[in-house]
């Protein structure tokens, strides 16, 4: 398939109003209070917390939510705009109306994949027996992975039943952790991009969800991930910044590729019967140009309107030790700057961040995003797990099949 320069532009210039769909994440369950911001906190910490201003109705109850104590509650989101997960906090105050004053006490950590990676996820949580009884203020607390250094939060009115008569036990709890906010400690502690993030104090209840590499909220060396292994160290971070729309917004100067909001996804089954080197057909929903190794045939594929389109790829071999060895990973230099892009070297060629982000070089640049599921980027090639899927080199562009229609091929 070839495209002009123009129809490049052209797409390239459709993918960057995109993002203007997309929206902030909003704690769904346990319903907030009132009608709930999902921008980020202010970095001058002005709408800490809750992000509330404290106006007339920012403490309205439209649902009482019931905590009993020793029951599961869930914990779940409307909005697209993950950040690439990051982690999570789930806190209480005694305060009925909190303000930058109130103690909110941790319950639950989720580090890392929160509050989802590919979309919106959903999470169950106890509700621990050092609560009192009575009203108080249920808090969400996240940390993004991709993105301007921003905390969220959201708040919600709970009853508790079933639990302690007095204070004591809850004083105990650790306290909720703030980071890239003025406010307490939160004014000294920036977080990393592109990592998952480690609590110092996470309390009794944690989950551990991404892939990682995990690091210290406030920043510090790296350790290995709890889903798929993540590279060795971090990404550096940078200075606060401005709250941005939900998408990553490079630095200034700085010229990020346009780039897919999902990995391709490979169908879980390819046809039997075939002989080497024979195309088989599996199902991505991103539009890309494969060229093959030596001694197979080129893959073509076709795009479409619809948002997954069929492509031909090259058949495995019928034993994997057949299937040429992986290549020596492509590495990318980190970048200077504080959104974190990464800089590198070969247009078009594909870079891993160990095996849960990729990467397409283009004019020295990189923006990582997350493979599909049940796949993985090692050796500068997107894999299924089990066997080789895609070919190192790929042309300069992800297009998507959705926005784009180029001249169609058939298989050969």
């Amino acid at each position: 398939m070839h495209f002009t320069t123009t129809s490049l532009s052209l797409l390239g210039a459709m993918l960057a109003m995109a993002p203007s769909a997309s929206a902030h994440m909003i704690m769904a369950k346990p319903v907030p209070y009132g009608s709930p911001n999902n921008s980020p906190l202010s970095p001058s910490g002005s709408d800490y917390p809750c992000k509330i201003n404290g106006g007339s109705g920012s403490y309205d109850i439209t649902t009482m939510n019931d905590f009993k104590v020793g029951e599961n509650q869930t914990l779940s989101f409307t909005g697209t705009a993950v950040h690439g997960g990051g982690s999570c906090q789930l806190a209480v105050t005694l305060d009925k109306e909190p303000t930058k004053d109130s103690k909110f006490k941790v319950i639950h950590s989720i580090e890392g994949g929160c509050p989802g990676v590919g979309g919106p996820a959903t999470f169950n949580f106890g509700v621990p027996q050092e609560l009192p009884n009575g009203q108080a203020t249920f808090a969400w607390t996240w940390f993004n992975k991709i993105g301007n250094r921003e905390m969220y939060m959201n708040c919600a009115p709970i009853t508790v039943s079933g639990g302690s008569d007095d204070s004591s036990a809850f004083d105990q709890l650790p306290d909720m952790a703030l980071a890239n906010i003025a406010v307490g400690t939160g004014a000294s502690c920036k977080t990393a991009e592109s990592s998952d993030y480690s609590f110092e104090n996470p309390g009794a209840s944690v989950e551990r969800v991404g892939a990682g590499p995990f690091v210290p909220l406030c920043g510090g060396a790296a350790s290995p991930g709890g889903g798929g292994g993540g590279s060795g160290a971090a990404p550096s971070g940078g200075a606060s910044q401005a709250p941005n729309n939900g998408q990553y917004t490079p630095p200034a100067g700085t010229q990020a590729p346009a780039a897919p909001t999902q990995a391709p996804a490979v169908s879980s089954q390819a046809p039997g019967g075939g002989s080497d080197g024979a195309a088989v057909t599996s199902t991505v929903r991103t539009l890309i140009t494969v060229t093959a190794p030596g001694g197979m045939p080129p893959a073509t594929a076709t795009a479409g309107v619809s948002s997954q389109a069929p492509v031909a790829t090259p058949s495995p071999s019928a034993q994997l030790s057949q299937a040429p060895a992986p290549s020596a990973q492509p590495s990318a230099a980190p970048g200077a700057g504080a959104g974190g892009n990464t800089t590198c070297t070969t247009d078009g060629e594909i870079l891993c961040n160990g095996e849960t982000q990729f990467g397409i070089c283009n004019h020295g640049s990189v923006v990582w995003q997350a493979v599909a599921a049940g796949t993985k980027c090692q050796g500068g090639k997107i894999a299924r797990r089990g066997f080789l899927v895609f070919t190192t080199k790929l042309s300069y562009y992800y297009l998507a099949s959705s926005i784009f229609r180029g001249p169609e091929e058939s298989p050969k």
